[in-house]
């Protein structure tokens, strides 16, 4: 056994003594349960809660400042005072120019759950939200950003991100379908509506980040864990046949890049390691965040050379999602500048010319850190060195010229209500407050739920559990409040028991303790939370825990798209409900809370739940079923998992083996009525490796379509 492995075994047996959910320190051991009164809170919020109506959590969870766009297409610093930058609030719906200093000076309505921006030659703006088929112009006259008409999108349902070329093409993806759209917008015309063209193809699942060189389009698909180099021709238009793709094991979440002498260019890359989630130590093993450098050749089939991987979860910088690449002025170095959404540490890596190496680069950087609050999810180079940063997580605009970094709250009217521990369990799931002492070798690593979990909802992945053979899928982690109990094998009773297993499960080969208090030395950003102040210097372990289940239970799923100002199914949906009620309905229960069949609702009042922006209906049960996707994670199978927002976990199934919701529909087998045989009994369905016998029917063709439809909705 090598040293790390040693390392790992030993930190493992000192887990199992310290955090087997009872941990041995004297707070909790022998005396009342402390976990009592966090239980009797959830009991009560659960009573008082109609889980017909939660708020949706990207309103709930503040204005969000999600991403930051030069007003300038050609990146030229403005004026002091001067319109410099544009930010959308993905909580408020709302697009807002700033100026250098990042105050505020005007603001305007956006597509629903806005989170791309782009500015083309002209000076013109377009914005894109997640929950809208249409993108709306603006022009920037002064200190004020107007209106100045839309794009409709057949066929759309939302934007996730959106990028502009020197010829006045908008390039823009469609996070559901996994499309790249060109466009060229033309004139307004009549009543402010734009003309468009446009170019659709597959790019791949997930994709959600978009940007456009002189040469080169790249895309990152999150689900597919690639990032797509697409050469792009004189009129701007993606070439065919010519991507390159860069494919890891696990998620990236930022990219920046830069085109090279002869046609290339190198891109920097900010992801989970490049290797397979490993649970068998008892924890999560290899999910550091690193670095990556990539040179991209030039040609028909361009060659892609990896240059460096550097784990950056050692310098305190985690879950990088904002990264810059920049060459050195007046030498061949290259620099890159990585922000840690988990983490409160800004890296600069300087990769140094080197004749020694073959790529040119030395594959060992010159690292640097400096403190950086947690939560910077966009970037933005001013000059001289200064950089503003977006931070959805303290909702605020941060300036950094080297000094003291100076934070912007976003002016946010009164609308946000959130109590403390709200925000406080936010930041408990997106930083590594829950584990602060994990370390950063071999196999151990330093993370947050995001690693797994983006934005709250999956990475993709199908891990590896550390039991025998048994792969499975990632989950979303919002709706959880209506939707016990918890995971597919464990089947914790209660928020309270999740949020006490997550700190022991993520601090377990710390080596601490996962009973421990929180002071404002050890997180003194969080002040900016309100959590701390001159009378609460120190959080103990059963607030750290309330937070956390306060903050799950607010973090309810986000309005489909697919649903937003409609009031009735079409006759395809319709179709569609009615099979689901009489093939599906059994195990994926159309009820307000999964272990309540009282909760069901009737079958006629589908359409107005399925087409409210809640979207509350669970289509989920409590209790295991055996439907042949196999291994089982339990010997009586698996958790009936919930089919609310389908459209944001893939693959499925637990194991994976489905990478399409068609692929899914299309194993299907269920008894048919009058069929024989003991693969048939009554009630029987397969979701995969029917056994072959009499009796077992498949889904027509109709049908499927008409499921599909109205899974859609979900």
């Amino acid at each position: 056994m090598d040293a790390t492995r040693l390392a790992l075994a030993l930190s493992l047996g000192l887990a199992a003594l310290a955090c087997d959910g009872r941990p041995a320190s004297p707070a909790r051991g022998g005396g009342p349960d402390p976990l009592e009164p966090l239980r009797q809170f959830e009991s009560s919020r659960r009573a008082a809660a109609d889980f017909s109506r939660l708020p949706s959590s990207d309103r709930l969870l503040g204005p969000d400042p999600i991403a930051l766009r030069p007003v300038d297409p050609r990146g030229r610093p403005a004026a002091p005072g001067a319109p410099a930058l544009l930010s959308p609030l993905r909580g408020r719906d709302a697009l807002v120019l700033l100026d250098a200093s990042l105050r505020e000076l005007s603001r305007a309505p956006a597509p629903a759950s806005p989170t791309g921006v782009a500015v083309v030659p002209s000076g013109d703006v377009f914005a894109s939200g997640e929950a809208s088929p249409a993108l709306f112009r603006y022009a920037v006259r002064g200190a004020s950003l107007e209106p100045a008409g839309r794009v409709e999108l057949a066929g759309v349902h939302g934007i996730r991100d959106l990028a502009a070329g020197p010829e006045g093409l908008l390039y823009a993806l469609d996070e559901r379908a996994g499309a790249l759209l060109t466009l060229r917008p033309g004139p307004a015309g009549a009543g402010g509506r734009l003309d468009v063209e446009r170019w659709d193809e597959p790019i791949g699942a997930g994709p959600f980040r978009v940007v456009r060189l002189a040469r080169h389009l790249i895309v990152a698909c999150l689900l597919d864990h690639t990032l797509v180099v697409l050469p792009v021709g004189a009129d701007g238009r993606p070439l065919p046949g010519g991507a390159a793709r860069i494919r890891h094991d696990g998620p990236l979440w930022s990219f920046d890049a830069i085109e090279t002498e002869g046609g290339g260019l190198l891109l920097a890359a900010g992801g989970v390691e490049d290797h397979p989630l490993d649970r068998t130590g008892g924890s999560f093993g290899y999910i550091d965040s690193f670095v990556f450098l990539y040179r991209v050749a030039a040609g028909v089939r361009p060659e892609v050379t990896r240059l460096s991987a550097v784990n950056v979860s050692e310098h305190g910088v985690l879950t990088p999602k904002a990264i810059a690449l920049s060459a050195v002025p007046g030498a061949a170095d290259v620099r890159v500048i990585a922000t840690g959404y988990g983490g409160d540490r800004r890296a600069e890596l300087l990769f140094r010319a080197s004749s020694d190496s073959h790529a040119g680069l030395s594959p060992t950087p010159e690292v640097s850190t400096r403190p950086l609050v947690p939560g910077v999810a966009a970037m933005v180079a001013l000059g001289d060195g200064a950089f503003a940063y977006a931070n959805p997580l303290l909702d605020a605009w941060l300036l950094d010229a080297g000094g003291a970094i100076e934070k912007r709250p976003v002016h946010d009217g009164g609308d946000d209500a959130r109590a403390e521990e709200v925000r406080l369990g936010e930041a408990l799931f997106f930083t590594s407050l829950m584990a602060p002492w994990n370390r950063t070798d071999g196999p151990l690593s330093r993370f947050t739920c995001e690693t797994c979990h983006f934005e709250g909802y999956i990475d993709g992945r199908t891990h590896h559990t550390g039991r025998g053979d048994v792969r499975a899928t990632t989950k979303p982690l919002l709706g959880l409040f209506n939707n016990r109990p918890h995971f597919s094998r464990a089947l914790d009773p209660d928020l309270t028991t999740v949020a006490d297993n997550e700190f022991r499960v993520a601090g377990a080969l710390s080596g601490h303790d996962p009973w421990f208090s929180l002071s404002s030395d050890a997180a003194p950003w969080l002040a900016d939370l309100g959590v701390f102040n001159a009378e609460r210097a120190e959080l103990p372990p059963e607030a750290l825990r309330r937070a956390l289940v306060s903050f799950l239970m607010a973090l309810s799923h986000r309005a489909n798209p697919a649903v937003l100002g409609r009031s009735a199914f079409t006759p395809l949906e319709r179709d569609g409900a009615r099979v689901f009620r009489d093939r599906c309905a059994r195990c994926h229960a159309p009820v307000l809370r999964s272990d309540d069949p009282g909760s069901e609702v009737p079958f006629e009042r589908w359409e107005q739940l399925v087409l409210a922006p809640e979207g509350a209906i669970v289509w989920g049960r409590a209790g295991y079923e055996k439907t042949g996707v196999v291994p089982y994670v339990h010997e009586e199978g698996a958790r009936v998992p919930s089919l609310r927002r389908l459209y944001k976990k893939r693959p499925y199934f637990t194991n994976g083996s489905a990478s399409t919701l068609r692929d899914v529909l299309e194993r299907a087998r269920f008894a048919a009525p009058g069929g024989a045989g003991a693969a048939a009994a009554p009630g029987a369905f397969f979701h995969d490796g029917a056994p072959a016998g009499e009796g077992l029917a498949a889904l027509d063709p109709g049908a499927i379509e008409a499921l599909l439809a109205f899974l859609d909705l979900l």
